[in-house]
């Protein structure tokens, strides 16, 4: 049997299922972001020129834009 057990949200009521599963979602972006931190900042250790490349690529580019 399923239960009827629900928890109150702002707008809605949501199944717990639903809620962990946001719940979940969430967390699971976060680790994302870290992830991607972690391999940039390796990146940058392991070849630490390329840090001024693109630095210098986003210069480039914000100058275009700009002018």
């Amino acid at each position: 049997m399923k239960s009827l057990e629900t928890i109150e949200n702002s707008e809605t009521t949501l199944p717990i299922a639903e809620a962990k599963r946001q719940r979940q979602k969430g967390v699971t972006t976060v680790e994302y972001a870290v992830m991607l931190v972690l391999i940039a900042i390796a990146i940058m250790v392991a070849n630490p020129g390329i840090s001024n490349t693109v630095v210098n690529v986003f210069s480039n580019i914000s100058s275009r834009l700009a002018g």
